[in-house]
């Protein structure tokens, strides 16, 4: 399992890290909190989201 950052996720994602961290907050991204401040991504849970947001988007 390979954890990402949100500024590694911002980065695949062509975003904000601020916009990750509000996405992860509101439950868009999934994510996993370490303690009170620390927030981890799973890579293959980001990269499961990106196929999903692509295979909506083709027509």
């Amino acid at each position: 399992m390979t954890v990402l950052t949100a500024n590694e996720v911002a980065r695949l994602l062509r975003l904000a890290p601020s916009t990750v961290y509000e996405m992860a907050r509101r439950g868009d991204l999934p994510s996993v909190r370490i303690g009170n401040r620390v927030v981890r991504f799973v890579a293959e849970d980001i990269e499961r989201l990106i196929k999903e947001c692509v295979g909506s988007n083709e027509r």
